[in-house]
């Protein structure tokens, strides 16, 4: 038997952080898993499976390209983004986490913009304040993403990790809508007037609402992440001293 050397076992101590990948894994897979359906069945035809591509709105066939672009590009972000939160895997193999890494910026730019593309496809004539947001979250994607490359490029790690934590609270603005939405039924379904309204707020807004609501959960954990550090720093100084 060969025995662990030092590195050996503090790469087994490495925490390989499932609670924040496994949570990413299933908000990004709320929208990725469907994708995977989606596109294969575009790419299939309308025809392919009875049954089921006549429940897909026939502007997905008709129109293809931005819906193939945006869904593949979800599915690569699903398929990789989740696991650069891993400081286990990242440490175990630091080139595999740069080559994810690269797939899931690309793929976290590709599907920001064609989000709007598939928009303009999808609904052309709906053009008011959903359409602004979405743009404007579209632009927030792009803008973090790009802060967090340009850390990294200047070999700053830890601003680089928070700014892509921020970047992939922005992204899933797109999936906490669905949340909010199971939250307005649950409490206010039985009030008809403000549940109208808050339906139409949510509908209008619902992104924005999400994203302030993302950041704010980030912002959270991040503080929390400094004060521990800065705790367990102290602690280390004492115990030196």
């Amino acid at each position: 038997m060969t025995s662990l050397t030092k590195t050996d076992i503090n790469k087994i101590n490495i925490p390989f952080n499932w609670p924040v990948v496994g949570t990413l894994l299933f908000l990004t897979g709320i929208a990725g898993i469907p994708a995977i359906f989606l596109v294969a069945l575009v790419v299939l035809g309308p025809s392919a499976i009875d049954g089921v591509s006549s429940m897909i709105n026939t502007l997905h066939f008709e129109t293809p390209a931005a819906i193939l672009v945006h869904g593949v590009s979800g599915i690569l972000f699903f398929l990789t983004m989740p696991f650069q939160f891993s400081p286990r895997l990242r440490t175990n193999n630091l080139n595999r986490h740069k080559i994810a890494g690269r797939i899931a910026l690309i793929s976290g730019y590709i599907m920001a913009i064609s989000g709007v593309w598939m928009h303009n496809v999808l609904s052309p004539d709906s053009q008011g304040t959903r359409y602004v947001v979405l743009i404007l979250m579209s632009m927030a994607i792009c803008l973090t993403f790009s802060i967090a490359l340009w850390h990294i490029i200047k070999r700053n790690v830890q601003v680089h990790q928070k700014w892509m934590a921020r970047a992939v609270a922005i992204t899933l603005a797109a999936v906490t809508p669905l949340f909010i939405d199971i939250l307005i039924v649950i409490l206010f379904s039985h009030f008809d007037r403000l549940y109208t309204i808050l339906n139409q707020l949510q509908y209008d807004y619902g992104r924005l609402i999400a994203i302030m609501i993302n950041l704010l959960i980030v912002e959270i954990i991040l503080t929390k992440k400094l004060s521990e550090s800065t705790r367990l720093n102290r602690r280390e100084n004492r115990v030196a001293l």
